[in-house]
């Protein structure tokens, strides 16, 4: 659900605000069991922010927007799976590693993933406390920039209460049947480490959980992201994207890649893409991902959706784990306004 207000100021300038919630059920939680923190499960744990436009001079929003590179990864390198199922961005598998701000049990916090044969990846959804800029489009281009402060005060181990730094930035051209992108984001550690905790690193299947710590000191994670449509008629679309992923400390190494293909059958929208990562670090647990996802539109605002995927965690090791493959479904109907 989104809550949004717009107000006219003059001399070409608007401000306004969005509130988005993705309100969740208890999911068969019994009445004693922890619920899950507002980031993850309450009202405006969504994108949220308040906003500055001007026609000449571009946009600014200030709060949790949603980043550039999942806007990127769902939005221009894939069709429209969002970060649902049949997403090469969802919550049980993403294309990269590193530091994360859109793990499910963490949500609304930075955290890191390894890799791992039951690790399902790291995703840049949004981060507290953003600063977010996008120019006015030039000639079919746009340029955004974005940042949020890290802090660094707290010197006691394991440094409770300092913050990770974000800073990306990202270059739009769309201009007839081509949309193309580029985005990165990086993540940085203060010397004196961040609260924030994550499962260890471990090369073994056999040892896959491992235990939790700290952000360590100077700690860095980049993810970047080359994404395409291009509309070859009316009614198809083919996507693609190449990324890649590392971290200072070198246990989060790799590319991925993306190709996808959306089409319209008058009221029906198929979809279906096909997703990988390459993992070079040293335990080498490559994923994969296959989805399908099909919209039968009853108006421009309501839609019936069937999605599909199957997803595989560790295929770059010989040893299979419980888990490393997962099928999922979804049907519902989606309602905008």
């Amino acid at each position: 659900m989104f809550i949004k207000g717009s107000e006219d100021v003059g001399a070409g300038n608007k401000v306004g605000f969005s509130i988005e919630s993705d309100w969740k059920e208890f999911g068969g939680s019994s009445q004693t069991a922890s619920i899950a923190p507002a980031q993850a499960a309450g009202f405006a744990n969504g994108e949220s922010y308040v906003s500055l436009e001007n026609g000449g001079m571009g946009s600014l929003k200030l709060g949790a927007p949603n980043s550039f590179t999942l806007g990127n990864v769902t939005g221009v390198a894939s069709p429209a799976f969002s970060t649902g199922v049949g997403s090469a961005y969802s919550t049980k598998w993403s294309i990269a590693n590193g530091i994360s701000t859109g793990a499910d049990t963490y949500a609304g916090t930075a955290q890191y993933t390894a890799s791992s044969a039951t690790g399902v990846g790291s995703r840049s959804i949004r981060f507290a406390n953003t600063i977010q800029y996008s120019s006015p489009v030039f000639s079919g281009f746009t340029a955004a920039f974005a940042y949020a402060a890290k802090n660094n005060n707290v010197t006691a181990v394991p440094g409770n209460g300092n913050t990770v730094g974000m800073t990306e930035y990202a270059l739009r051209y769309t201009n007839g049947p081509v949309d193309a992108m580029y985005t990165n984001v990086k993540f940085s550690v203060g010397s004196n480490g961040a609260s924030q905790y994550t499962l260890t690193l471990l090369n073994t299947p056999s040892a896959i959980l491992g235990t939790s710590k700290p952000l360590t000191g100077n700690l860095t994670s980049t993810q970047g992201m080359l994404g395409a449509t291009y509309t070859v008629l009316p009614t198809l679309k083919l996507h693609a994207g190449l990324g890649q992923f590392s971290s200072s400390d070198n246990t989060a190494k790799g590319s991925s890649t993306q190709f996808g293909v959306t089409y319209i059958i008058g009221a029906v929208d198929l979809m279906a893409q096909m997703a990988s990562m390459n993992d070079k670090a040293t335990s080498n647990f490559d994923r994969k991902m296959f989805g399908l996802g099909a919209n039968y539109n009853l108006s421009k605002t309501a839609r019936i959706y069937a999605r599909y995927d199957e997803l595989k965690t560790n295929s770059g090791v010989a040893a299979a784990n419980t888990g490393d493959v997962v099928k999922r479904t979804a049907i519902g109907v989606s309602k905008t306004f």
